[in-house]
């Protein structure tokens, strides 16, 4: 059964890709999110690194591009999976 997919920015996502549009741009997340979708939930073998982070409360993952950190929660129901991604930093401070 296919889900539908939603992604959905927080303001301060946002404000990182506004800063940093040499290091990472919108297409680039998006298209590893979908990765990620495709590789967790679809089990289709896609090239991403990913991981799941101890510590939060509810279905937190972090994606990895170089030294770029994306922090995203999955809602998954029976009708829609829904990304959020809450931060995207730098990896000395994104944990913070």
């Amino acid at each position: 059964m296919k889900k539908e997919f939603k992604l959905t920015y927080l303001k301060k996502s946002k404000k990182f890709l506004d800063k940093h549009t040499d290091k990472l741009t919108e297409k680039e997340v998006d298209a590893l999110v979908i990765k990620f979708v495709k590789s967790r939930f679809y089990n289709i073998e896609q090239n991403v690194d990913y991981k799941y982070l101890q510590g939060y409360s509810g279905n937190y993952y972090r994606i990895r591009k170089s030294t770029i950190r994306i922090i995203i929660q999955v809602i998954d129901t029976e009708i829609i999976i829904e990304a959020i991604i809450e931060d995207i930093g730098f990896r000395g401070g994104i944990y913070k």
